[in-house]
C-alpha cells in the first residue's frame, strides 16, 4: 500500500511538474547494496536466482541523483521480479568514459530476466498510466501500472531514456545510460568485497562522545536488547542502569534523576507507551520531564510522528545502529556532561579481539558481518550469541506453552522478542519468520501460526544448538573461579531474601552478580539457578520460599 501511496505522489509531482533532481556524492557500491536487500527477499521468495554482474572498474564515487537512479533501478527490478516464474534475474552495471568530459562518465544499466515477456503490440503500454499488460493474465501480480512511466519520466528528467527488448516467452531486457560525475577513480572492485569492506567500517565504528557524569535507563523486556545496547554504549562511559519491565524501569525512575530514558515499545503486561504515560503522569517523579526514546523493531512510515503523539521525544530502530544512537545522545543528553572524542583518538583497543570462532562459518542461519556491525565489536558479538544459545530452549519452550493453552497474545510478545534477538545476532531469515508470525498473531490467524511455527521453532533450536560449543568452550568456568565460604553464601541468601520480600529486583540482581564470581558448590547450584529464573519472572514470593 505504500509503495502504491508513493507511486501516485510521485506521478502527482511529476504532472505538476514539481519533482526535482537533487545531484549528491554518491557510494555506487552502497547504492548496489541497497537495491540487493530491497529485491533479494522478493527474488528467494519466488525461487528465483539474483545475478549480479558488476564491472570491477567503474568508477565507485560518483555524482548524481543517488535517490532518483536507485528508485529508477528498483522500478525495473521489481518489475522483471513479478513477471518472471523461474529463472533469474540479471543486473548489469558498466561504465565508457566520455571523450570531451574527462570528469564524467555515462553509467549503463542493465536488467534482464527470463520471464514472460512482452508482446510486440503491448509494448506501447508499457510506459502507459494505470495501464497494465495482458491485464486478465497477471491479476495476481501487484501493481498500479505507474512505475514504468514514472521510470521513463524520471530518466527523461535525468537527461536519458529507457531501451526495451523483449521475446514473448523467453524474456526481457530493459536498459538505460546515464551521465555521472566522477567524484574520485577509486574502482568499485569485487562487489560482494566492497560491501564486506562498507560492514566492516561500520562494525569499527569509534565513539564521538564520551559522557561519564551522564546517566540513562534502558527498559527492555529481552535481556539481549539490554546486554547490545550497554555495549554499543562501553567506550562513552555513560552510566546505565537497565530494567526488565515497565514497573521496575518506574520503580527505578522512583529514587533517581536520570538524562535520557530507552523504553521498548512491545513488552508483556506494560508497553513502553503505558510506561511513559503512567511516569508523566506522577507529578512528583524526579523523571516527569526526562528525555524518553522509544526503542521499536517495527519501524514504518510516520513512526516518528506515532510517537511523538504519544508522548516520547524521538524514537529508535532495532536492531540499534550505533552512529543514530550516539547522535541521539549527544542531542538529548545536557550539553555539559558531554565530551567530544576526536575521530584519531586511539580508541580501538577494546575492539582489536582475536576472529570469530571457526565453528561459525559452518552455521548458515546467521550473517557474522551483520551480527558484528548490531553488536559494535567481535567481542560484543560473541556474548550476544553465547546468551543466545542459552536463550534459545527457553524461547522455543515458552512460546510452545503459550500456544498449547490458545495465549496467542503472550506467545506473539514472546515471537516478538525472538525476532529481535535473531536480528541482533545476524540471523536475518529467522528475523523474517519470526516477523511474519508476529504478524499473524497480532491478526489471531491461528492457520497460518499453525502451518509456520513449527519450522520457527525447529530452526531457533538447531541454532540454539549449533552455537552451544560457545558456551561450553567459555574459559571463565566454575571452576576457574575461587570457591564461595559458606558464611558468605549464607549472608547472600540472607540479603536476597530481605529483598525479595521488599520487591527489590535491583539489590537481589546486584547479589547475583557478585555470586557469578565464584564457584557454587554442587549441592547449592540448583538453588541459586532456581533464583535466577524466579528473579526472571519477577516472582519474589518464591524466592522468599526458596530460601
Amino acid at each position: 500500500l505504500l509503495g502504491i501511496v508513493n507511486d501516485i505522489l510521485d506521478f502527482s509531482k511529476i504532472e505538476a511538474g514539481k519533482m526535482e533532481i537533487i545531484p549528491v556524492d554518491y557510494d555506487l557500491s552502497s547504492v548496489i547494496n541497497d537495491l540487493v536487500n530491497m529485491i533479494q527477499t522478493k527474488a528467494d521468495d519466488k525461487g528465483l536466482k539474483l545475478v549480479l554482474k558488476i564491472s570491477s572498474d567503474i568508477p565507485k564515487l560518483l555524482h548524481g541523483d543517488e535517490v532518483r537512479i536507485k528508485q529508477v533501478i528498483t522500478n525495473i527490478l521489481t518489475n522483471a521480479v513479478k513477471y518472471t516464474e523461474e529463472g533469474s534475474v540479471t543486473l548489469r552495471l558498466n561504465y565508457e568514459k566520455i571523450e570531451d568530459d574527462a570528469d564524467s562518465i555515462m553509467l549503463d544499466v542493465c536488467v534482464t530476466d527470463t520471464g514472460i515477456g512482452i508482446k510486440q503490440e503491448d509494448m506501447k503500454k508499457l510506459f502507459s498510466e494505470f495501464d497494465r499488460i495482458e491485464e486478465e493474465r497477471n491479476r495476481h501480480v501487484e501493481g498500479t501500472g505507474l512505475g514504468m512511466s514514472i521510470t521513463k519520466r524520471l530518466l527523461g528528467m535525468m537527461g536519458s531514456s529507457l531501451e526495451v527488448e523483449s521475446i514473448y516467452g523467453l524474456g526481457s531486457k530493459f536498459s538505460f545510460s546515464i551521465k555521472q560525475t566522477v567524484v574520485a577513480w577509486d574502482e568499485i572492485g569485487d562487489y560482494e568485497s566492497s560491501y564486506r569492506a562498507s560492514i566492516e567500517k561500520h562494525a569499527k565504528y569509534r565513539e564521538s562522545f564520551r559522557a561519564p557524569e551522564a546517566e540513562v535507563l534502558i527498559v527492555d523486556d529481552n535481556e539481549m536488547n539490554l546486554v547490545v545496547f550497554e555495549s554499543l554504549l562501553k567506550q562513552t562511559g555513560v552510566k546505565i542502569d537497565t530494567a526488565k519491565s515497565g514497573d521496575e524501569g518506574l520503580s527505578l525512575m522512583y529514587d533517581k534523576k536520570y538524562d535520557i530514558i530507552f523504553l521498548d515499545h512491545m513488552m508483556p503486561e506494560k508497553d513502553g507507551i503505558e510506561t511513559l504515560h503512567e511516569l508523566r503522569a506522577r507529578p512528583k517523579d524526579l523523571n516527569i520531564d526526562t528525555p524518553a526514546i522509544c526503542l521499536t523493531a517495527n519501524a514504518i512510515s510516520g513512526a516518528r510522528e506515532k510517537y511523538v503523539e504519544a508522548g516520547f521525544d524521538d524514537y529508535l530502530t532495532k536492531p540499534i545502529d550505533c552512529e543514530k544512537l550516539e547522535h541521539m545522545m549527544i542531542r538529548y543528553l545536557p550539553e555539559n556532561k558531554v565530551i567530544r572524542v576526536r575521530e584519531n583518538a586511539d580508541n580501538d583497543a577494546d575492539n582489536d579481539e582475536e576472529g570469530l570462532p571457526d565453528l561459525l562459518s559452518g552455521i548458515g542461519e546467521i550473517d557474522t558481518d551483520t551480527g558484528i556491525a548490531n553488536n559494535g565489536s567481535v567481542q560484543a558479538y560473541l556474548e550476544a550469541l553465547k546468551l543466545f544459545a542459552g536463550k534459545a530452549e527457553k524461547y522455543v519452550h515458552e512460546i510452545e506453552s503459550f500456544c498449547e493453552t490458545d495465549d496467542i497474545k503472550n506467545a506473539t510478545i514472546k515471537i516478538h522478542a525472538l525476532k529481535s534477538t535473531a536480528r541482533i545476532i545476524g540471523a536475518t531469515r529467522l528475523g523474517e519468520l519470526a516477523q511474519k508470525l508476529e504478524d499473524a498473531g497480532k491478526a489471531e490467524d491461528r492457520d497460518l501460526l499453525g502451518e509456520k511455527l513449527p519450522e520457527l521453532l525447529e530452526r531457533t533450536t538447531k541454532l540454539g544448538n549449533d552455537l552451544n560449543p560457545l558456551i561450553e568452550k567459555s574459559e571463565d568456568t566454575d571452576e576457574s573461579r575461587p570457591v564461595i565460604e559458606d558464611e558468605e553464601l549464607k549472608d547472600a541468601y540472607s540479603r536476597i531474601k530481605g529483598f525479595a520480600e521488599d520487591y527489590n529486583s535491583a539489590g537481589i540482581e546486584e547479589i547475583m552478580e557478585t555470586l557469578e564470581g565464584y564457584s557454587i558448590p554442587d549441592a547449592e547450584r540448583e538453588k541459586v539457578d532456581a533464583i535466577n529464573a524466579a528473579l526472571e519472572d519477577f516472582d519474589f514470593d518464591s524466592i522468599v520460599e526458596l530460601l
